[in-house]
């Protein structure tokens, strides 16, 4: 597999500022700032790296309209619901350790400097940067000349030197800002040249395949934790679609490939509304229409990247139907393979067997009903025996998968409640 970590980081965020029906530019736009001020700071290579990354991703833990919403004003009230959620997405892969970090207090005001959560330990420089970068492109006002705002906005964003912001980050963040090619690179720039200037050769390692599998965890926690009725939904798929693939007999490495097929397979949910994902009511035919793109999605934007061929075919196809009747392809018998029954039947299983806004989880035996009834003529037989034939092993690892996910989740919940009872207890002495 000849995939460099760095290709894979670039598609991903590239596909968050392009898909994001919340983030869209942001994003990018904050990236550039943040590229700007570190290195008139002077950062390392790797160091101006982890920063770049960090702001190509920094509020994907911000879920809904009303969050986006409170985040665009310039005193947040409480952003550390968003921020130690997007710090949990990011922390299952291990060369994200420190950008989960920076991510977690990238709302940090200075003047709170000594007070930070122990686990965590110190707030990183790179957060205080973030913040500042995160802030002016808040204040930016779209349909209006950048440059016609570029004295207001380094005005507003001074007065807050030493108090909540850096001071100085923000003597770098004036260095820079009065210089009108600043304001116009984040205009200008698209996201593939910020990541191509900010990104490290550090980054440029071969994937390994357990590597590949950290990484796809990662993607899986982003869509999961948008709901916490699937807060591990595509961890039970990938656990569920594994242990199918190795009772067929696959190969270690398809069957590692399926259980990373089994993580991405929602990834295409990134352009699609929370709220219409939590909605408890009976989808509109607008709505049906709109949850059907996901799988599209998925297959945009993994599709272009090499060497993942066969897993994004898989993760894509979960819909698709051995009748015609599936989505987005409307393929039949012969376009569908094996592997994409695997994963449909994985996360058919899964979805059954977890709480919906809608109805509560349904009982083996409900499952493997309506398995037979409804699924069998759309994604084949042959999966669907190896199913019964290993029903006590599947449904134990599938509700035992999802607990495992839920339990991760709850520890970052914790750490975001220490993190808010830290702050209050020093703001109130």
């Amino acid at each position: 597999m000849n995939i460099t970590l760095k290709e894979l980081i670039t598609s991903f965020t590239k596909s968050i500022d392009l898909y994001n029906y919340l983030l869209k530019n942001h994003h990018r736009r904050t990236a550039i700032a943040a590229y700007h001020i570190g290195v008139q700071m002077g950062l390392s290579a790797e160091r101006l790296s982890d920063l770049i990354i960090a702001a190509s991703l920094h509020d994907i833990g911000a879920l809904t309209i009303s969050e986006r919403d409170s985040l665009i004003q310039m005193d947040v009230e409480n952003p550390f619901p968003h921020s130690s959620l997007g710090s949990y997405m990011l922390s299952s892969f291990s060369p994200f350790e420190k950008i989960s970090r920076i991510i977690f207090y990238h709302h940090w005001h200075y003047d709170l400097d000594n007070t930070y959560v122990p686990e965590l330990g110190p707030v990183p420089l790179e957060s205080y940067i973030l913040h500042v970068a995160d802030r002016t492109d808040i204040l930016v006002q779209p349909d209006y000349s950048i440059l016609a705002q570029k004295q207001k906005i380094i005005t507003k964003m001074q007065s807050y030197r030493g108090n909540v912001f850096h001071p100085e980050v923000i003597d770098a963040y004036l260095a820079q800002a009065q210089k009108d090619s600043f304001w116009l690179d984040i205009d200008n720039w698209d996201m593939e040249t910020i990541l191509g200037l900010g990104i490290c050769d550090r980054y440029e390692i071969t994937l390994t395949m357990d590597l590949l599998e950290e990484f796809a965890l990662t993607l899986s926690k982003i869509i999961d934790s948008r709901s916490k009725f699937a807060i591990s939904h595509s961890f039970g798929v990938s656990q569920v679609a594994y242990t199918i693939a190795k009772r067929m007999d696959y190969s270690q490495e398809n069957c590692q490939k399926i259980r990373v097929a089994g993580l991405l397979h929602d990834i295409g949910k990134i352009a699609i509304a929370t709220e219409l994902i939590e909605k408890k009511e009976q989808l509109s035919e607008t709505e049906r229409a709109d949850i059907r793109t996901h799988a599209y999605f998925t297959y945009l934007i993994l599709g272009h990247i090499s060497g993942l061929e066969g897993i994004v075919e898989w993760a894509s196809g979960h819909h698709e139907n051995h009748d015609g009747s599936g989505y987005p392809m409307n393929l039949a018998d012969v376009g569908i393979s094996q592997e994409m029954d695997i994963v449909s039947y994985a996360d058919i299983y899964t979805a059954l067997s977890e709480d919906r806004p809608y109805r509560p989880g349904m009982t083996t035996d409900r499952i493997i009903q309506i398995l037979q009834d409804e699924f069998s003529s759309k994604h084949g037989e042959p999966v669907l025996q190896v199913i019964l034939n290993n029903l006590d092993e599947i449904d134990m690892i599938c509700k035992a998968s999802v607990q495992v996910g839920i339990s991760r989740f709850h520890c970052y919940q914790k750490l975001a409640e220490v993190q808010e009872q830290s702050i209050k207890g020093r703001v109130n002495r």
